[in-house]
Formats: structure tokens, C-alpha cells, sequence
């Protein structure tokens, strides 16, 4: 069953960063001064699309692993098809109380978003958003965040809400990177777009990579507290793994920044461009690893924890 939670856990995870960092990306990457060239609206009509399905994921993966929890604290295997030990999680226990709201919005988004792409409305943006970061942020609430009394308890809560928004800015950012440099490629709209797109995509990346390592750290602090228990336990060497790919997801995106995007303009452009791509797509392999390494966290007792008894 734990291994089926991080499964579940893994998908809503990744779900979720997915609508909302790909639904804030035309905000603050495209052209708004007329010159965009179709770009805007291909970008609205691939986060609606993107939207639909990954809501669609949001939706099962919450119901897996709120049938995940019901059997771990019921103790009973058969908990996930109990209506009362289902019930009981939901409104007695601190994850049901978010939960029922989760699911809620996760019944109605993807109707609204499979209506209007039925009826070829025109794409809407900003619920999609909107939902991207009370989903996002509301699952600082079930995991290790949650832990603690007062005021401690309270800055652990805010910091791992920053620590996932920020993670999901870049991670979802990435996917609709990655369709807007493609897009432009072959709509023939010029290199000016995209280095434009990869420019502002970098200034936004780099306030949340230090958003990332500056809450980071602070979870750090929490959830392992000293050296020795970030070597000698599970917990701090998962963590260590999830580092690792972080690290590799910075160095690929610097090396994007100072070596492909000058180039892109160059008699080489075409080679750069096709360098560029597969490196926006290894960031995002090593983006699943990290997404993977947090769902496996979330399951285990903090490192902390584990040195005191």
C-alpha cells in the first residue's frame, strides 16, 4: 500500500505543478505588445488541453490516495471501498479536511475545461491559474508541513507552500517552454520570439530557483537537522538524491542561458535551436526524478525524527 501512495502521490504531485506553472507561463513569457504572432493563443489553447488532462490526473490520483489513507489509518485492508472509514477520513482527520475540498474542485474543473473545449470556447487562462494554486499550495496542508504546534508549525506551513509554488512555476514552466520554442520553430515566426520567451522564462526561473533553495533550506532545518542524520538515514539520503537532480535541472538551465541562447540567432542557429529542445527536455526527466524523490519523502519519517529515537 505505501508504495501504491507514493504512486498516487507522484501523479497528484506532478498534475498539479503542471497546471499551474503551465497556465502562469503566457503571464509573464509571451509578447503582450502585439507582436506575438498567434503565439498567445496557441499558448491559452495548449493550457486548456493541458489542463483538461492533467485535472483529469489530479482527480483519479486524489481518490487513490485518499483510498491509500483510509486503509493505512483504518488498519483495514479493504478500507478503500468502506463508505464509513472513507467518511470518517474525510471528516474527522486534518487530511480529509483538505481533501473534500481537493476533490471538489477536481470534479468541477475538468467539466468546465472538457465543456469549453467541446464547444471550442474561447481558452480561459486564469481559472485554470486560479485553481493551480489553491491546488498547489493546499498540499503544503497533508505532508510533512503540517507538522508542529504554533508559530513553528504556522512558518513550516507558509514555507513549503513557497518551497512546492515556486517548484511548480518551474516545472510546469518547462512544459510549455518547451511547446512555445517548438511553436515558433515551426511557424517559421523568427528567433526574436523565442529568445524573448527564453528570456523572461530565465528571469522567472532564477527568482524561483532561489525561492527553492532558500525554502529548502529552511526544510531542512525542520525536517533533518544536523549532517549526520541527512547521511545516516533514508529520509537524508532521498533527499540527497532529490538535490542531486535539482542541481542537474540548474546546471542544464545555465548552460542554457550563457551557451545555446546567443547562438540561436547564429548561422548554426538550426543546431542550436535542436540542442536548446533536448535540453529543455533532459530538465524536465530530471524534474520527474525530483517530483518522484518528494513523493517518496512525503512517506517517510523525517530524518529528524529518526536520529532522536
Amino acid at each position: 500500500m505505501e508504495i501504491l501512495l507514493v504512486g498516487m502521490r507522484f501523479v497528484q504531485y506532478m498534475a498539479v505543478m503542471i497546471l499551474f506553472g503551465s497556465s502562469l507561463f503566457p503571464y509573464y513569457a509571451l509578447a503582450r505588445n502585439g507582436n506575438d504572432r498567434g503565439c498567445n493563443a496557441d499558448m491559452a489553447a495548449f493550457v486548456q488541453r493541458i489542463a483538461f488532462y492533467a485535472s483529469l490526473a489530479a482527480l483519479l490520483s486524489a481518490i487513490g490516495w485518499l483510498g491509500c489513507e483510509a486503509v493505512l489509518m483504518s488498519g483495514d485492508a479493504n478500507g478503500y471501498r468502506n463508505g464509513a472509514i472513507l467518511w470518517t477520513v474525510l471528516s474527522d482527520t486534518e487530511f480529509g479536511g483538505i481533501w473534500r475540498w481537493r476533490v471538489l474542485l477536481l470534479l468541477l474543473l475538468p467539466i468546465f475545461l472538457g465543456w469549453r473545449l467541446l464547444r471550442h470556447r474561447t481558452p480561459l487562462v486564469w481559472p485554470v491559474l486560479a485553481s493551480g494554486i489553491f491546488l498547489v499550495t493546499s498540499l503544503a496542508g497533508v505532508g510533512h508541513g503540517a507538522m508542529g504546534l504554533g508559530f513553528s508549525a504556522w512558518a513550516h506551513l507558509g514555507n513549503q507552500a513557497v518551497h512546492l509554488l515556486a517548484a511548480a512555476v518551474w516545472v510546469g514552466g518547462l512544459l510549455s517552454l518547451f511547446h512555445t520554442v517548438r511553436y515558433i520553430r515551426d511557424a517559421g515566426l523568427g528567433v526574436e520570439l523565442q529568445r524573448h520567451a527564453l528570456g523572461r522564462f530565465s528571469l522567472v526561473g532564477f527568482v524561483a530557483v532561489s525561492l527553492i533553495l532558500a525554502s529548502g533550506l529552511l526544510n531542512s532545518w525542520f525536517l533533518v537537522g544536523s549532517f549526520d542524520a541527512l547521511l545516516h538515514t533514508t529520509y537524508g539520503q532521498v533527499l540527497m538524491v532529490k538535490v542531486a537532480c535539482f542541481l542537474f535541472m540548474v546546471a542544464l538551465a545555465l548552460f542554457n542561458r550563457l551557451f545555446v541562447m546567443p547562438r540561436l540567432a547564429a548561422s548554426d542557429g538550426e543546431v542550436s535551436l535542436q540542442l536548446l529542445l533536448r535540453s529543455i527536455a533532459a530538465e524536465q526527466i530530471f524534474a520527474v526524478l525530483v517530483v518522484a524523490s518528494v513523493s517518496l519523502l512525503g512517506t517517510l519519517a523525517p530524518a529528524m525524527d529518526r536520529m532522536v529515537m
